[in-house]
């Protein structure tokens, strides 16, 4: 009974994304709305800009899903400029507080991770559906290659949007649905793997 009425609020959620997604598609503005989401997302939103891509190229053949790939990434991109230049900002302005906040032993640590696995860590970052916002700042307070910190989001957020972009605009509402459904699951997965990844990285393992 719990597990059909957790279905049923499912499939009410997936219905009201889809209409506010079918409104977005149908209108001018809907490549510059795909790069404000991307942005916002990678700052201060939860709405992932792939499911908004997915819905849009279901219902709209005509716009390049290759396109719509890169206008989100360069939006994610973007995002994760503004965040370390705020965070690098902040630390240069209150590193007492930060250096008290941290910690010395947590931030040597955070840094020495950081900076030994820059872009590989950030492209994960962005090529997962987790909070990329705080690897973006945190890049900042550590003040790490700026070039590298946005390279790396645009192609972790390009290959990862182009990938559903793909599947939606080839298989439709049947992917878009699908993608809807399992993103939790998916991320839940890729958190294990990326925790996997970092634990074998400090044992000198990999």
């Amino acid at each position: 009974m719990e597990h059909d009425s957790a279905n049923n609020k499912l499939q009410a959620e997936v219905s009201r994304i889809d209409r506010w997604i079918r409104y977005v598609a149908t209108h001018a503005w809907v490549r510059s709305g795909i790069f404000v989401i991307a942005f916002l997302e990678t700052t201060i939103s939860p709405l992932l800009p792939e499911l908004v891509v997915a819905a849009v190229l279901s219902y709209r053949k005509d716009i390049s899903w290759k396109v719509l790939s890169i206008i989100s990434a360069l939006g994610s991109a973007t995002g994760a400029a503004m965040l370390y230049i705020v965070g690098k900002y902040l630390y240069v302005t209150h590193k007492i507080f930060f250096d008290n906040w941290i910690g010395t032993t947590l931030g040597g640590y955070t840094e020495s991770l950081f900076a030994h696995n820059t872009f590989v860590s950030l492209f994960l970052a962005a090529f997962t559906p987790l909070p990329d916002r705080i690897f973006a700042f945190l890049s900042g307070v550590f003040v790490l290659s700026f070039p590298v910190v946005v390279i790396a989001f645009f192609f972790g957020r390009l290959i990862r949007v182009g990938i559903v972009a793909y599947f939606s605009y080839y298989f439709g509402s049947s992917a878009r649905r699908y993608i809807l459904k399992h993103t939790k699951r998916v991320t839940i997965i890729v958190v294990i793997l990326i925790v996997l990844y970092i634990l074998l990285k400090t044992q000198g393992i990999l």
